[in-house]
């Protein structure tokens, strides 16, 4: 980051005579000159104090090419300042201090950024030993500059409280390229593509939409720095945000976001957990428009974004309730922090996402109400994978970057050359062909290497060979860092490389030093383009790569501190392409290598889990698995890892295939003895069970996972095996054993601190409502609200509303179409087939209830439209209601055919075993044949559900069933 203290001096004692208004004037008109200056050249002013003023560059967006700017602002505020004035007004003339270095900034929040450290005090003291009229540069901004601006003699100079300091005066520009170093690249051509950017911003300022625009290009092409130029010419106060997909570990879904959020809440990667949770809660909390518990709510939301929360309780979202809840998060939050002011947001590398992501992202735009755009850059492989992305919206544009024509192309040559090489100008037109960064690293290559470079014929020749000519230890940093990744940090490397190695590389235009800090608190370089980072990485041996790959997945775990779980999957990737390299190569240690990455990757498994990320869980933990063939991983670790790939399945597919490896996991996990893992796959394997009509059998395998529960000794376990060991009592109507059930598995998950109270409170209230015990269900279904709110987790609140709805509809109360609707509301924000299965039926119920036949209808349909029952062959049960549900409505609607369809697959879909959903449909099927006056058949009907439903605890469900019976003898003739 660069800092620039500017001091108006009075340029004669003439000025003393001025009057104090005209005085007056006069400054405001000169502070007003140069914050405009400052302004247009990217700088963020910080401070007026007194006559003097503070500006910083790479804030809050940080270039390539600040120093640079700094400069030239201060050459052009000098330039603009006279200290003789023709008019008679008072002249002034500046003294101004310039320095480059790691600086600490604060949140941003208000007129001040707060930037502090050695760095700023350097340049305040510069100034301040500044001559009128001089502009006192230090060695750093000296240094990244040289070739672009002309220093008068250096000087060392002894400055307070900082020591000796070499430093040079600024002259003046000189042409860019010149052969002491290398120039930013000019910004070529491009003229049409930055109209169209400049339109869409327009349109977004001027609708408060949203609007998608995906900049696509080869690599070279000039993609970021498009992006890049469309940001400065932006109003400096409107919000802006970069991120970039990562090109590895595919179960990184959401770390843009990660980094999106991380910036707006200014969190630096050596902030404790606690720290930045507590800056998100800041950040959120001064926002208008949000009351306490929306904010609340938000703040909860990002920091489990942000931080990959590990605190966060086991989740029953799908993966695609996971990516609605994100989505929903971070509209909430865009809303509140835009309003009505434009923003942009960038994303780099689009190319890399992975497809939830690109879901996410679309789902953010359809959602959205406020004035965004986002600005995604990509390679043309995004389309070749996810060829509808950004169709179909009125609110998405696409540009293509072609390469540059012959006339751009010699323009951007004769800028890069500048007298610099003898080389023919068409000769490197013809062999570049219109490639921004094949130019730019051909050109460089000639400057660099002069009449005796060869220059290979492709850009990925050029950049190696541009790598090869480097000195030894420049080339070595660049090896090491390409392991990393694009961004990196030095304390990273395995080899600490010389300050000379460093500048020499960013004198090359090889890296760049960025504003921001990585994990250690050190600043960040960047390879100036990732092409230079893969032929990096390429020309390094395999043997070279797990080396670094291993000490890098080491020095991140430690680094990263107490927030380690951000950085979870990124280690594992590391340790897991070190045991990968080792593998190939049979190296020595490879074994150890993999049960490292084993563990990460298993650990990491666990965590997505958690998330309700369960795809990126599975991807993951099948990484884990595949790493421990060969790597001697201990059986019980190994049987942990497949318990997880079995329940996962089981959450995912639904299908018969995810029991069958259940078993096989079941199986393995026995011959180890009692486990946590055990329990859960019992569990899970008893409640698969029951949809196979073998109740008995279920009971048995939940009575076994209790039985091991308390084995193994873990309170929070064993409230969990309880608890879920009701649900097999309650399917065949033992409903008051089920409640003494119930209530014990609350008190044991109340002295446990286990995750589960809202839903055992929930399932008490569905269990009194059933048993007619109404006062009761409305009570438990209040506290179930109460506990929800307090957690402010999507999925507790959807169970509570769903109990509550459940508990209004029993008693025909007209406040159920209202919880009904809330209830939906929630189902569709988690997503996930179970939820709105669920929800729907009693919404139908109630719109019904209120006279809304067509709406009872429609949201039956709507429900219908996004299951796949195929899919849910253990959720039969849920399937069959919703046709049960469906065949009522097209009853009362008059439509016979639909209620025949949907009556008969009701029947035939309920399990025999779950009393009330079979017992609904037949009744279902009998309304139907008394309508259609089919006598026998509807008495055959009402006989067999009222014989299922006579010996259990249903009471409201038992006396329907009698009042059909009823109904049917009264229609029958005497006998």
């Amino acid at each position: 980051m660069t800092v620039l203290f500017a001091d108006i001096v009075d340029s004669s004692a003439t000025t003393r005579s001025y009057d104090a208004e005209v005085l007056r004037a006069a400054l405001a008109r000169m502070f007003a000159r140069t914050r405009e200056i400052l302004v247009a050249h990217g700088a963020t002013v910080e401070k007026f104090i007194g006559d003097a003023v503070m500006a910083v560059f790479g804030v809050p967006v940080a270039h390539e090419d600040d120093a640079e700017r700094a400069v030239r602002a201060a050459l052009a505020l000098r330039a603009d300042v006279s200290p003789n004035r023709e008019d008679g007004r008072p002249g002034f003339t500046l003294r101004i201090g310039i320095n480059t270095g790691e600086v600490v900034t604060g949140d941003g929040e208000g007129a001040e950024f707060l930037v502090t450290g050695e760095p700023v005090i350097i340049a305040a003291r510069l100034e301040q030993m500044a001559a009128h009229g001089e502009i006192l540069v230090g060695p750093l901004t000296r240094e990244i500059t040289r070739g672009r601006v002309s220093y008068g003699a250096l000087r060392t100079i002894q400055t307070k409280g900082m020591g000796l300091v070499e430093v040079a005066a600024a002259e003046n520009l000189v042409g860019p390229g010149a052969a002491s170093g290398h120039a930013a690249s000019p910004f070529v051509g491009r003229e049409s593509e930055m109209r169209l950017l400049d339109d869409v911003h327009r349109r977004v300022a001027s609708t408060g939409r949203p609007h998608l625009v995906t900049v696509y290009g080869d690599a070279g092409m000039g993609k970021t720095r498009v992006a890049l130029e469309f940001l400065r010419r932006l109003d400096p106060s409107e919000p802006i945000a970069r991120a970039a997909c990562l090109p590895y570990g595919h179960a990184i879904t959401y770390w843009p976001l990660q980094e999106l959020i991380r910036g707006e809440a200014a969190i630096t990667p050596t902030d404790g957990r606690d720290e930045a949770r507590a800056k998100i809660e800041t950040r959120v909390a001064g926002m208008e428009g949000l009351d306490q518990i929306e904010s609340r709510a938000i703040a909860r939301e990002l920091a489990a974004i942000a931080l990959a929360d590990a605190d966060t309780p086991q989740s029953e979202l799908t993966s695609d309730a996971r990516r609605r809840e994100l989505a929903l998060g971070m509209t909430r939050y865009l809303e509140a922090r835009l309003g009505s002011t434009p923003g942009t947001i960038v994303l780099e590398d689009l190319h890399w996402a992975e497809e939830p992501f690109l879901a996410l992202l679309e789902e953010l735009l359809d959602q959205l109400h406020a004035p965004l755009l986002l600005l995604c850059l990509a390679r043309p492989d995004l389309l070749e994978r996810r060829p509808t992305w950004g169709s179909g919206r009125t609110n998405a544009m696409a540009i293509a970057l072609e390469p540059l024509d012959v006339p751009e192309t010699e323009k951007l040559v004769r800028a890069l050359l500048a007298g610099g090489s003898d080389r023919p100008v068409d000769e490197i037109v013809a062999r570049t062909e219109g490639n921004p960064l094949f130019v730019e690293e051909y050109v460089h290559m000639l400057v660099d290497q002069g009449s005796r470079a060869v220059v290979p014929p492709t850009l990925h020749g050029v950049i190696a060979a541009r790598i090869d000519a480097t000195a030894p230890g420049v080339k070595r940093l660049l090896h090491e860092a390409s392991v990393i990744g694009r961004d990196f940090w030095l304390d990273a490397l395995p080899t600490v490389p010389a300050a000379v190695d460093v500048a020499e590389s960013e004198r090359r235009g090889l890296i760049s030093r960025r504003a921001r800090r990585g994990p250690s608190g050190t600043p960040t370089f960047v390879f100036r383009h990732g092409l230079i980072r893969d032929v990096a990485y390429a020309s390094l041996s395999k043997a070279e790569r797990t080396r670094v790959h291993d000490h890098y997945s080491r020095w991140l775990e430690r680094a990263a501190g107490e927030r380690a779980q951000e950085y979870a999957e990124i280690v594992a990737y590391h340790a897991e392409r070190a045991f990968a390299l080792a593998d190939e190569l049979d190296a020595g240690g490879a074994e150890d290598l993999g049960r490292r990455a084993f563990t990460l990757l298993s650990r990491s498994a666990t965590g997505a889990s958690a998330r309700g990320e369960f795809r990126a869980s599975r991807e993951l933990n099948d990484r884990a698995l595949a790493v421990a063939d060969g790597s001697g991983v201990p059986p019980l670790e190994l049987a942990s890892a497949r318990a997880l790939s079995a329940i996962v399945k089981l959450r995912l597919d639904s299908d018969f295939a995810a029991v069958n490896e259940l078993d096989q996991a079941i199986d393995v996990a026995r011959t180890l003895g009692p486990s946590a893992e055990l329990v859960r796959l019992l569990v899970w394997r008893a409640s698969s069970v029951t949809i196979l009509d073998d109740i008995a059998e279920s009971e048995r395998q939940f009575e076994e996972a209790v039985a091991v529960a308390r084995q193994v000794g873990d309170p929070e376990i064993s409230a969990y095996a309880v608890w879920a060991s009701t649900e097999p009592v309650g399917l065949v109507g033992r409903l008051d054993e089920q409640a003494k059930l119930l209530d014990q598995a609350l008190e044991d998950i109340r002295a446990a601190g286990a995750p589960y109270e809202v839903a055992c409170l929930s399932e008490i209230c569905l269990n009194a409502a059933a048993r007619g015990d109404h006062e009761r269900a409305r009570e438990v279904a209040q506290q179930a609200i109460t506990a929800a709110r307090a957690s402010g987790r999507r999925m507790e609140r959807w169970r509570a509303s769903y109990a509550l709805v459940v508990s209004l509809l029993a008693t025909g109360d007209p406040a159920s179409l209202d919880a009904a609707e809330e209830a939906l509301l929630l189902a569709r924000e988690i997503g996930g087939p179970g939820a709105l299965a669920e929800a729907a039926n009693p919404a139908s119920r109630a719109r019904q209830a209120a006279g809304d036949l067509e709406g009872a209808r429609a949201v039956l349909d709507e429900t219908f439209a996004q299951l796949d029952p195929a899919r849910m062959t253990i959720q039969r049960d849920l399937i069959a209601r919703l046709e049960t549900r469906r065949a009522e409505v097209a009853l009362a609607r008059g439509d016979l055919e639909t209620a025949r369809t949907s009556s008969t697959s009701a029947v035939r879909l309920a399990p025999k075993g779950f009393v009330e959903a079979r017992t609904e449909a037949l009744l279902s099927m009998a309304s139907l044949a008394l309508t259609e006056e089919r006598s026998a058949e509807a008495q055959s009907l009402i006989a067999e559900a009222n014989a299922l439903i006579a010996p259990t605890g249903y009471r409201d469900l038992r006396e329907r069933a009698q009042r059909m019976a009823g109904l049917f003898a009264a229609r029958s003739p005497a006998s």
